[in-house]
Parts: structure tokens; sequence; C-alpha cells
């Protein structure tokens, strides 16, 4: 493979990562506007109409995130490919960024498992009384949309951000 087939393989996946994290943005508003919307109730489980948008978003949130699990596999290579181009390459930085990146994915992962247990199959509890033995243990399923919203928010940021530090490396090298 060239160096420019590689360029060009990797400011593709550069055009992707983008995508995937103004997808994860657009999908971050439903998960906000259910967090207003649902609350829970210990007898009844989550009080509130749960949306086909909101299981579309669930559903969208989850595929993103197999995306971009399947980009972020691809990095290592990436930077061993632009150590190549330059051994003096300052190339730390983005791999602080890569592994801010992947953090904030197995964060959102995690939130979205626990968004799975309180919003889409609630337990409902007897309460006996406010502090009983049956006093529900579940998280507010409206607190629990934010806590999505906000983790996927910080991916989409994350992958950005990273993906803007390797292009700018990639243009330097260009005009170098």
């Amino acid at each position: 493979m060239t160096d420019e087939d590689a360029l060009t393989k990797w400011r593709a996946a550069h055009a992707e990562a983008l995508t995937l994290a103004q997808r994860l943005r657009a999908t971050v508003a439903i998960f906000r506007r259910y967090a207003g919307e649902l609350k829970y109730h210990p007898q009844a489980g989550v009080e509130g109409h749960i949306g086909q948008d909101l299981l579309d978003a669930a559903a969208r949130l989850r595929e993103l995130l197999s995306a971009i699990n399947a980009l972020t596999a691809r990095w290592d290579e990436e930077a061993s490919w632009l150590r190549t181009r330059d051994a003096q390459m300052p190339i730390e930085e983005i791999q602080q960024g890569h592994a801010a990146a992947r953090e904030a994915a197995r964060l959102t992962r995690a939130a979205m498992q626990i968004f799975e247990q309180a919003v889409l199959h609630p337990e409902t509890a007897a309460l006996d009384a406010p502090y009983g033995h049956s006093a529900p243990r579940r998280v507010h399923p409206g607190a629990q949309c934010t806590w999505v919203a906000e983790r996927a928010e910080g991916l989409a940021i994350e992958l950005s951000s990273v993906t803007l530090r390797k292009e700018t490396l990639l243009l330097a090298l260009q005009t170098s």
C-alpha cells in the first residue's frame, strides 16, 4: 500500500468518525427529551410514555457503539502508520485521545446497559414504608436518560477531538 493509499484510507476513517460523532449528538437529543418526561413509581415501574422514538434511539445508539468499536479497533494500526511516516512525530497526545475515547465508549455502553434495565425492564416494589425492606432500588428512568445522554455526548466530543487532532497531523505531514 502506498502512502497516498494509506492517507486516503485514514482520511476516510476520520470522516467516518466525525459522522458517527454527529449521529451520536442527534441521538442524544431524544434521550435528553425523555429525561424530563419519565418518572419512576415504585409500584407501577416507569411512569410516562416510552415512545417508539426512544426505543429507536436506544437501538441506534447500540449500532453507533458497535460502529465506533470497529473504528477504534483500527486506531493502533493508524498510530503505527503515523510513526512510520515520522518517527519524531508527537503521537502521545493522539494516544491519550484514543484512550479517552475508548473510555468514553466503555462508559456509554455501561450507561446503556443500566438504561435497558431501568427503563425498558423496570422493577416494581411493594412499599411497606419509605425505607422498608421493599424500598425501590432502581435508578430513576429520567435520570438514567440523562446519564446516557451525558456519556454519549462525552463520547462524541472525545471522538471528534481526537479525529481533528489526527487530521491536523496529516495536514502537517502533507505540507512538510
